[in-house]
């Protein structure tokens, strides 16, 4: 009998050997194993086993494989059942064939068991195929008993449902795929390490026991010998024969119990193998970030509805309640298989609130309840909107002889543009060049369109604002504020659709200035006269300057080398509400003051009429005439008389009272 030990041992020796090469070694070393496992089954089968070289028929309307008695019930304590093939088949055939699998735990692993069922292999042809007219996988979140009943398609499709999470995942993973995978390499080489001391242990009984053998048998060959030549006592041949046989079953249980460590051990070396190797190949860092992993979730339908609702349908709106998709970058597009725009194609968002932000947040930070204490959210990135018409509004509509109308502003509706620097523009771009990273690094831009804007009012403003007890308040004009407009041409007119004019333009200022200069290039400050440039004020009544009770110029100066001042009826300058006064009316000329002096050479063509005193140190005349009085030191002739008026008295046509009132 020792040969077949020997035998064992120099298979077993061989197994152990090869549990750390490779896979087909590994199962090499097994089949040549496998009648060493026949005969050591042999010594430990204690049930029946059938076998047939073609084919094995259990025919009878009703089967029941299991530890049952003859009702079919279990027997305490369980049992096990393996259905072992390279090809497994199970079918309910019929209208009505039915399969039904129903245990706590109920797992599908679509990998390699070997022929033992030692194994974990996974290969190319790992996959689980359900393919039904309907399909349904619900999961209920009861204990005790399915109080939910499993709801129908309503015809061909997949239901799935769930009471707490459903989880779609289609993600390649690198630092956390890593971690898992240390967290394996160090259970395996531990579990390997383990493996290792139980199959020394085995091999070390293995190798007692056979010894032991290997000695009983030595004794009992020498006892047999000794009995034909001393007739030694044959009860003690006996005894050791006994001996023999018993230690000869519990090497055998030795045997296969080393064999199946080794098998284990050899399994935990191959998987060890892989999962060091699947970790020398995960990407991470930006070579993991940038480049694409080929991991894609796709969702097509012809109707496809997002809700996040109860089983009751009803919207909720409890707080972690919603829908939300987190990408860098997300797209939602109606266009065909070549890109083009499909013609009915729309998008719709239709909510009480709506949010779209480019902020991004740091330094997040919340309590226990969820509630945010700290964190820093800043505006980085573009917001961009493309189309041929962009229409923003705020307006109520309403279902009127069967269409879809306008029905008037929404009351307190209000938009609003805010951000440090704001531009709106028309131009149009000719010759655009783009670098590699996408910037334009030439182009030409002309202003093209045109800019429309109908308002009740129109208000640009520069102020500082407060709110105080929830409300608005203007605090001051900006410090440095500016409202600069810049055209070749501008218009600013208040006319009505008949072309008359109407309403009122107000500009109101500490300091106002209208000028036709042309200005420094860089800092666009004055320069000098635009060359050839004019200026028309133009109006039927015109007052430059105020003089009422409450306002008053103090100083009005016009400074040129010509001034022109035309005027068809009356020009008049007024001093002292008409005290002093020089008028123009009718092509007469009038001057009057309480004081009127004249500088210089003065030369009077034409009767001049003198009222009132004129005194002068020398008076040279060709000709002179006194009609009344003629009166010197020397001479005097006639009777003295005064003009009458002290002075001459001369009405204002014009009066300040004419002005428009200040609004």
């Amino acid at each position: 009998m020792d040969y077949i030990f020997k035998d064992w041992e120099e298979k077993l020796s061989n197994f152990e050997s090869s549990v750390e090469k490779d896979l087909a070694e590994i199962r090499k070393c097994k089949a040549e194993m496998q009648q060493m496992k026949l005969d050591v089954v042999a010594e430990l089968q204690k049930g029946r086993y059938v076998r047939d070289t073609q084919r094995l028929v259990l025919s009878a309307p009703e089967i029941i494989i299991g530890n049952v008695d003859r009702s079919g019930t279990l027997f305490a304590g369980g049992s096990k059942v393996i259905v072992r093939g390279t090809q497994v088949g199970v079918e309910g055939a019929g209208e009505g064939g039915r399969l039904d699998l129903r245990a706590p735990s109920i797992r599908e692993i679509a990998e390699d068991p070997g022929t033992d069922g030692r194994e974990h292999v996974v290969g190319s042809l790992s996959e689980v195929v359900s393919q039904a007219r309907n399909i349904i996988i619900q999961s209920d979140d009861v204990e005790g008993a399915f109080s939910a009943p499993t709801v129908p398609t309503g015809g061909s499709g997949v239901r799935i449902h769930a009471d707490k999470t459903i989880d779609v995942h289609a993600a390649m993973t690198a630092e956390s795929r890593e971690e898992r995978l240390k967290t394996l390499i160090s259970e395996t080489e531990k579990q390997k390490d383990y493996l290792k001391e139980q199959a020394n242990a085995h091999k070390k009984s293995f190798t007692d026991l056979k010894k032991e053998i290997e000695e009983l048998i030595e004794k009992r060959d020498k006892l047999s010998e000794d009995y034909d030549k001393v007739r030694t006592n044959y009860r003690e041949i006996r005894n050791v024969s006994e001996e023999i046989e018993a230690l000869s079953m519990s090497i055998t249980e030795e045997t296969y119990a080393y064999s199946e460590i080794l098998a284990m051990l050899a399994e935990a070396n191959r998987r060890l193998k892989c999962f060091k190797d699947e970790k020398s190949k995960i990407k991470k860092g930006d070579d993991f970030k940038k480049k694409p992993t080929g991991a894609a979730v796709n969702i097509t339908g012809e109707n496809i509805n997002l809700t996040s609702a109860d089983g009751e349908n009803n919207l909720r709106d409890n707080e972690g309640s919603g829908i939300a998709i987190g990408a860098n970058a997300v797209s939602i597009r109606s266009v065909d298989k070549d890109g083009a725009l499909n013609k009915e194609g729309k998008v719709s968002v239709t909510a009480k609130n709506i949010e779209m932000a480019t902020a991004g947040a740091a330094d997040v930070k919340s309590n226990d309840e969820g509630e945010l204490e700290k964190g820093t959210f800043t505006a980085e990135g573009d917001f961009t909107l493309k189309s041929k018409n962009i229409t923003i509004e705020s307006v109520d509509y309403e279902v009127a002889d069967k269409k879809y109308k306008e029905k008037q502003l929404t009351d307190d509706s209000k938009i609003r543009l805010r951000a440090k620097t704001i531009e709106v523009s028309t131009e149009g771009s000719a010759n655009v060049e783009v670098d590699e990273k996408g910037k334009v690094t030439k182009a030409n831009y002309t202003s093209e369109g045109d800019i429309i804007v109908h308002s009740k009012t129109f208000t640009f403003e520069s102020v500082d604002t407060d709110i105080e007890n929830g409300e608005p308040k203007e605090k001051a004009l900006t410090a440095e504020g500016k409202v600069s407009v810049r055209a070749e041409k501008m218009d600013l007119s208040a006319t009505d659709t008949e072309g008359k004019a109407t309403g009122s333009v107000s500009i109101n200022a500490k300091a106002v200035s209208v000028k036709s200069m042309d200005v420094e290039k860089e800092k666009r400050t004055d320069d000098k006269l635009a060359e050839g440039s004019t200026m028309t004020i133009v109006s039927e009544k015109m007052f430059v300057g105020a003089k009422s009770k409450d306002v008053k110029s103090k100083k009005v100066q016009v400074v040129s080398e010509e001034i022109g001042a035309f005027a068809d009826k009356t020009l008049e300058i007024q001093q002292d509400e008409g005290k002093a006064l020089v008028q123009l009316e009718g092509g007469n000329a009038s001057l009057g003051g309480s004081k009127t002096e004249i500088y210089g050479e003065t030369a009077i063509n034409g009767k001049t009429e003198v009222k009132g005193e004129v005194k002068a140190p020398k008076i040279t005349a060709d000709d002179l005439n006194a009609g009344m009085h003629f009166k010197t030191p020397n001479i005097e002739d006639g009777m003295a008389a005064g003009a009458p008026g002290g002075g001459g008295s001369l009405s204002a046509k014009l009066k300040t009272e004419d002005a428009p009132e200040e609004k």
